[in-house]
């Protein structure tokens, strides 16, 4: 199924094209729909698509030389998956699971590197997303190192609720992404026990709660503070 221009336009990556260009770029794209929980690509395959998030979240996760998870982040509607194996031609480096039902578009490599080198805009605005992912995986590597358990994930709680928090009627923030407590070790780099130790002494503080599946934060100054801010 083609990709409709009225997508791409809402897409920060093509966001800036005119009608002519984004018609080019909706030519290549496709849609595709994945239900939660699919696998989207899985480290180490052949890198032979982008990416673009249309709708859904998804989970980014490396497999360590160890076996264990880390979760590398969330991603939402409007960011790339696969910017930099596709570019250099490399393995996936980390495989991306949907949190959620989900939608994406999906454009293959050589038509996308063609479309780079006719595209100013695409290439600088491509090369914005690499900045912005670079700078998060140097913050969460200064976080590992200087901060500790419960400090990271307060300061993880409180930034999902940035992005993808609902305010509540009581007043609290309803974090809308759904995670399991082994998803919200994953995040800081910390096992699942820790994280729920740390969560459930949050509830009897009674600076967060957790309804259905999701943390609902009662106190965001509070676990602002316990983040280091």
């Amino acid at each position: 199924m083609a990709a409709p221009v009225e997508l791409l336009r809402k897409t920060p990556l093509f966001s800036g094209l005119g009608p002519a260009e984004l018609a080019a770029v909706a030519a290549l794209a496709q849609r595709k729909r994945y239900a939660a929980r699919d696998i989207v690509v899985q480290q180490t395959d052949p890198s032979n698509e982008l990416f673009v998030i249309v709708e859904g979240r998804l989970k980014v996760v490396s497999a360590g030389a160890d076996g264990r998870d880390t979760a590398l982040g969330i991603m939402g509607p409007g960011e790339v998956i696969g910017e930099v194996p596709l570019l250099d031609g490399s393995p996936r480096s980390a495989t991306v699971a949907a949190l959620e039902p989900c939608e994406l578009l999906v454009i293959r490599r050589e038509p996308f590197l063609k479309l780079l080198e006719s595209s100013p805009k695409i290439a600088i605005e491509l090369l914005r997303v690499l900045a912005v992912r670079l700078r998060r995986l140097t913050e969460r590597s200064e976080d590992i190192a200087f901060l500790r358990v419960g400090e990271r994930l307060a300061k993880r709680i409180v930034g999902l609720a940035g992005e993808y928090g609902e305010k509540q009627k009581d007043g609290g923030t309803r974090i809308t992404v759904k995670l399991s407590q082994q998803e919200i070790g994953e995040l800081v780099n910390a096992t699942r026990e820790s994280a729920n130790k740390h969560i459930k002494a949050w509830e009897d503080e009674g600076l967060v709660s957790q309804e259905s599946g999701h943390i609902v934060i009662r106190d965001l100054d509070a676990l602002r503070h316990r983040g280091g801010d």
